[in-house]
């Protein structure tokens, strides 16, 4: 039984590989290429006969410039990527991707939904919603805004809610370059260490 459930779990993981290399339109010899290992190796993982270390996924999706977060969720919560009309399938979901995230990343969270920040969570929400549907071209302008008018306020002492969590500029900063790098390159997303 152990050793079907390893086989069944390889097989489901080998589809993170050849979804992501299809969906980004890139071949099994640019991705044999970029890796440094054989177009079979390649072939291999995508079959889930083998997989690649963890070192090689992260690279796996730097060389497509996607955000593996949507695979691996897909993996470990199946059906959990999917838009759902299942009022407990969503909660089965955002429960299993909440229980994933870091203390900070809850506490961010929670000041996003309920702070006292001024702006409504509804609006917010379709705020961000409506941000993820533009190109990753408009997001970076955006973002480059944002934490521009962050700073400026932050040096000033303007911040509406100074000593509550705080953005990590560090990781803003960085997924800025990491999006404009990926829209140099012609791919529709990034990725992040935080995503591998």
């Amino acid at each position: 039984m152990e050793k079907d459930e390893r086989i069944l779990r390889a097989q489901r993981f080998s589809k993170i590989w050849w979804e992501s290399r299809a969906k980004s339109g890139k071949s099994q010899e640019y991705m044999a290429l970029g890796l440094g290992v054989s177009k079979k190796t390649i072939q291999n993982w995508e079959k889930g006969i083998s997989s690649p270390t963890f070192f090689q996924s992260g690279e796996w999706f730097r060389l497509l410039g996607q955000n593996p977060i949507h695979y691996y969720l897909e993996f470990l919560f199946p059906g959990s990527t999917e838009v759902s009309e299942d009022d407990d399938d969503l909660t089965e979901a955002l429960v299993g991707m909440i229980s994933h995230m870091t203390s900070k990343e809850k506490q961010q969270l929670l000041y996003l939904i309920a702070g006292d920040h001024g702006s409504s969570w509804y609006g917010l929400l379709q705020m961000f919603t409506a941000h993820c549907h533009t190109t990753i071209k408009s997001r970076v302008t955006v973002a480059r805004t944002i934490l521009d008018q962050y700073e400026m306020e932050a040096s000033r002492s303007n911040l509406v809610c100074p000593d509550i969590t705080e953005p990590d500029l560090d990781m803003l900063r960085k997924s800025i370059e990491n999006a404009k790098e990926s829209v140099k390159n012609g791919n529709n997303g990034y990725t992040l260490e935080n995503d591998e």
